[in-house]
């Protein structure tokens, strides 16, 4: 079958996603073609010569920006199975449950705990549509193979990335960062060297993040997920807005605020993707208690950190000790990193089965221009076939030459963000607040008008 898999190129820049988008068309049995939904939108592309249609997770299907009305309409009259990734399955419900029934999505691949699955998809047209569990990432295969230092030759003792991640997140959100901070501020009682941050402007990506996680002998780590559902979408805008102007608000002010009381209703918990890749590349890992979606052990793939890290004497000591910590990383590595259950191959044969099954239901009533052969002249067959495999090399030619040009795009914006990132800490940092907080505010006013001109200019949004 041919599979049209929509995502966002820009999105491409950080490696478990571009990884997760190849992973299509490195595996599937299908002809997958991958394009940028928002290219796709404005070329015009004919949805009809695809046998079912694939959301990823990179798009934003109620956002304009990724998906165009007049392609929202295509593929609304389009005669298939339309499957939808998603992840940050916690914000715009409302919003992206709309967008779904009016795409006619059929299959929804979720990482959101079964428990809680109805409760974000609430409305009556989820009845009927099926629901797949998956994980927010997989297995790098190339990290299996790749040359790494030994554990007493890697220079970091403890290396870690983390966003403080927004209020409207939840309390559950928390322990990204709060990790990094106790462990940082412990780091010299230990005599640890760290590289330890959760600066916007520390991030790292692609091939320097690799490099990074190989000279680390261990890495820290928590659950991904959040435990505040934002049904309305309008939540997040105030959050943001408040935080901006009052970069030294406590969680508990926002929460108190703005969380409408509803903060740890639903909690989502799933494993991260940091995990896999630090069990290929044989990194100690460090971790809050958690099911980690039922992957992991505590004890033999990682070592467990209580959250009121009442238990670190001996975390430092496994980490102290080369044996026991290898141990542990040779054993994430055979078990976790080397399991076929993990892989992405294994992944993609998952996703194989579940369209096959739902185009038995489109049997002889598909949206793709199918070409009956009992009916029509061979020769007339071999010719459409020709047209059609030709104007796949066209789309995919079209979305190679698209990805350079997202990439560029994505880099541009990086180095804007890095820039006010460095301005916005320096201003905390060293004006007071009496004058820091009125000029954030202006800041953050600024920035919004700035982002409505990227999008247009730029963006071309």
């Amino acid at each position: 079958m041919n599979l049209l898999l929509l995502c966002a190129g820009m999105a491409r820049h950080t490696g478990t996603v571009d990884v997760h988008i190849r992973a299509f068309k490195d595996y599937s049995r299908h002809n997958v073609v991958t394009l940028d939904s928002g290219d796709a939108g404005k070329t015009g592309v004919d949805v009809s010569l695809f046998d079912a249609i694939i959301f990823h997770y990179s798009i934003v299907i109620s956002h304009p920006r990724h998906l165009s009305e007049e392609l929202t309409q295509k593929i609304a009259s389009f005669e298939g199975p339309k499957v939808l990734f998603i992840q940050d399955e916690f914000r715009w419900v409302d919003r992206t449950s709309k967008a779904a029934e009016k795409l006619g999505i059929s299959v929804i691949f979720t990482v959101v705990n079964k428990d809680v699955i109805r409760k974000i998809y609430r409305y009556d047209y989820f009845d009927n549509v099926r629901f797949e569990q998956t994980l927010t990432g997989f297995v790098a295969e190339d990290l299996l193979t790749r040359q790494v230092p030994e554990f007493n030759d890697r220079p970091i003792d403890i290396g870690y990335r983390a966003r403080k991640l927004p209020g409207w997140c939840g309390s559950f959100a928390l322990q990204k960062w709060q990790i990094g901070e106790e462990i940082l501020n412990k780091a010299n009682k230990y005599g640890l060297n760290c590289d330890i941050s959760m600066s916007e402007n520390s991030r790292i990506y692609g091939e320097d993040w690799i490099d990074f996680m190989s000279s680390c002998k261990a890495t820290l780590g928590t659950e991904s997920g959040a435990s505040f559902v934002d049904y309305t979408g309008l939540v997040y805008q105030e959050i943001d807005r408040y935080e901006a102007a009052n970069p030294n608000a406590s969680f508990e002010e926002v929460r108190e605020k703005f969380l409408e009381g509803r903060d740890n209703e639903v909690i989502i918990h799933v494993i991260s993707p940091r995990v896999f890749e630090a069990a290929a590349l044989r990194v100690l890992m460090i971790l809050y208690p958690g099911t980690y979606s039922g992957v992991i052990i505590p004890g033999r793939h990682y070592v467990e950190l209580k959250r009121d890290h009442s238990n670190i004497d001996e975390v430092i000591g496994v980490l102290r000790n080369p044996e026991k910590a290898g141990e542990i990383i040779k054993n994430a590595y055979e078990e976790v990193a080397c399991s076929p259950a993990w892989t992405h191959k294994s992944f993609i044969e998952h996703f194989d089965s579940v369209v096959d099954e739902e185009m038995l239901k489109y049997a002889g009533a598909s949206g793709a221009q199918q070409i009956n052969s009992v009916e029509m002249d061979p020769d007339e067959v071999e010719k459409k076939m020709a047209a059609k495999l030709a104007e796949f090399e066209r789309m995919a030619a079209a979305s190679a030459s698209a990805l350079v040009k997202a990439q560029k795009k994505m880099r541009t914006l990086l180095f804007l963000k890095k820039i006010w990132g460095a301005s916005r800490e320096l201003i905390i940092k060293y004006l007071p607040e009496f004058i820091s907080r009125p000029l954030l505010s202006l800041a953050q006013k600024i920035i919004n008008i700035t982002k409505r001109v990227l999008k247009k200019f730029i963006f071309n949004v």
